[in-house]
């Protein structure tokens, strides 16, 4: 084998073995980098069911605190094809965004927006989740669960 041969062979070999490292996603922002307080960082809040627990579905963010001087705010995500209904009506202190209820169609996405300007700093925010389309749906997630803190 040709020194231009091997040389092509090492440079393919380096490519191949490479390649794993640029399909993976990017990596989440290490300890100090101050992600918490992150101006208008988007917390992502999967929906889902779970056959094994008939009637109930899950956020897997269970709980955040949102710091209105930043202009945090929440994505509402439908994880597994079903309509859900986010329901702050169902908690104790309405809502802290505009909107109280927020329909998230299946497979389908839906932002909160901004903390609203009447939101209270060191409220707690509860909220429902209904399996369905509206607020006539069976809640899945009581309100007794976790909700948002606001800062």
């Amino acid at each position: 084998m040709t020194l231009k041969q091997k040389t092509l062979l090492a440079i393919l070999a380096l490519a191949i073995v490479s390649l794993p490292a640029c399909t993976r996603g990017a990596a989440p922002p290490g300890a100090g980098q101050g992600v918490g307080k992150q101006d208008q960082r988007e917390f992502l809040v999967y929906i889902y069911s779970d056959p094994a627990y008939p009637g109930q579905c899950f956020a897997d963010w269970p709980q955040a605190t949102l710091w209105k001087v930043k202009h945090q705010t929440m994505k509402w995500i439908s994880d597994d094809g079903k309509d859900y209904f986010v329901d702050f009506n169902l908690g104790h202190n309405g809502s802290p965004f505009a909107q109280a209820t927020f329909p998230v169609p299946a497979n389908g996405v839906q932002p909160s927006g901004d903390l609203s300007p009447n939101s209270q700093k060191g409220t707690y925010y509860d909220y429902g989740i209904r399996a369905g389309t509206d607020a006539k749906a069976p809640i899945c997630k009581p309100a007794s669960d976790p909700g948002l803190y606001v800062k």
